[in-house]
């Protein structure tokens, strides 16, 4: 047997350098792809949201305007005023000659009728504020009763009987009747003007020429908007002299979708969108027995004209007023939530 010898001597170790570990590189495809996945989730619970909760409707802001025109031909000798301008009730705007070459047989005949006019013009008036005056006697007893309402729905509700619903809807009964109030108020004031001006008429003076000449009085306070003739200028039947608009009566009339008669309601509180994205709240004032069809620019192309719920809107807040005033003509946006 082989004699078994340990040798001595330093020992080897033998070693081995670990590989160096690569960094992983970004995976652009996987960040690209879940930010996709996490925009389509928002963009769904957006949609979701937004078609639950709101109905959407498309409208254009108006104000009440006057266009001043005649049945009969007649000439403008002079203009008061310019584009632009702010007139009050009463103000002068334009003299303006009928029949020029009347003779003067003709001018005392029509003297005399434009006196019997004017006397049955007066007794209408007269019967109208009488009427108005009436109706604006009972929407204030309304009124008056909706104030005790009130404060017996808010004792209420602070004891927890009824809901704030129940105050918000009379609330809300309040603001009609008091815009109601203010606007038949208005249209009394005016009556009122009428009556004056009726009484005070002549409406008529001799001249050189055989000629009659009356001055147009503005019947409303607000802008002068387009002036269509100059002084000395004929204007024929139906055309316009000019248009005032009365700013501090502006609305939005807005086209709602048939199949959401049950949500817009009279009454109901809407967001209104503006171009600029700016946002504002309003009031549907009132609703139209019939359906319309939308302005050609709320249709969509290619397809059958549809006909429409249209609502008119007012400013929630009265201040607002002039701000609306600037989207004139302007077509809006404009939401009612569903509830």
């Amino acid at each position: 047997m082989k004699k078994f010898t340990y040798k001595k001597g330093k020992a080897i170790i033998r070693t081995l350098k670990e590989p160096k570990l690569k960094k992983k590189k970004l995976n652009f495809d996987r960040i690209i792809y879940f930010i996709i996945i996490i925009g389509l989730f928002f963009w769904l619970v957006s949609f979701a949201y937004k078609k639950t909760k709101w109905t959407y409707g498309n409208g254009q802001m108006l104000m009440e305007k006057v266009d001043v025109n005649f049945t009969n031909d007649i000439r403008v000798k002079e203009i008061f005023i310019n584009e632009g301008q702010t007139v009050e009730i009463g103000d002068s705007l334009f003299n303006y000659f009928q029949n020029d070459f009347d003779s003067d047989a003709s001018i005392v005949l029509k003297n005399f009728d434009k006196r019997e006019k004017n006397y049955d013009n007066l007794q209408e008036i007269l019967r109208e504020r009488y009427l108005k005056n009436i109706q604006l006697k009972h929407l204030k007893d309304q009124y008056n009763i909706l104030l005790e309402r009130e404060k017996q729905v808010t004792k209420l509700v602070l004891l927890d009987v009824y809901t704030k619903t129940k105050l918000d809807e009379i609330v809300m009964q309040k603001l009609q009747l008091q815009s109601k109030i203010k606007l038949l108020q208005s249209e009394i004031y005016l009556l009122s003007l009428q009556k004056k001006n009726t009484i005070n008429n002549k409406g008529i003076s001799y001249g050189g020429n055989n000629n009659y000449q009356n001055t147009y009085i503005s019947p409303i306070k607000g802008v002068i908007g387009q002036i269509s003739k100059n002084s000395e200028e004929s204007c024929y039947k139906t055309e316009n002299v000019m248009t005032i608009h009365n700013v501090e009566t502006v609305f939005i009339k807005a086209y709602f979708n048939l199949k959401d008669i049950a949500k817009v309601k009279e009454g109901s509180i809407v967001l209104v969108e503006f171009p600029d994205k700016s946002l504002s709240k309003g009031i549907i004032n009132k609703l139209y027995i019939s359906t319309y069809k939308a302005p050609t620019e709320f249709q969509k192309k290619y397809e059958p004209t549809e006909r429409n719920i249209l609502a008119e809107i007012i400013p929630m807040n009265k201040e607002e007023i002039p701000e609306w005033g600037k989207y004139y003509k302007l077509n809006l946006k404009v939401k009612v939530p569903k509830y």
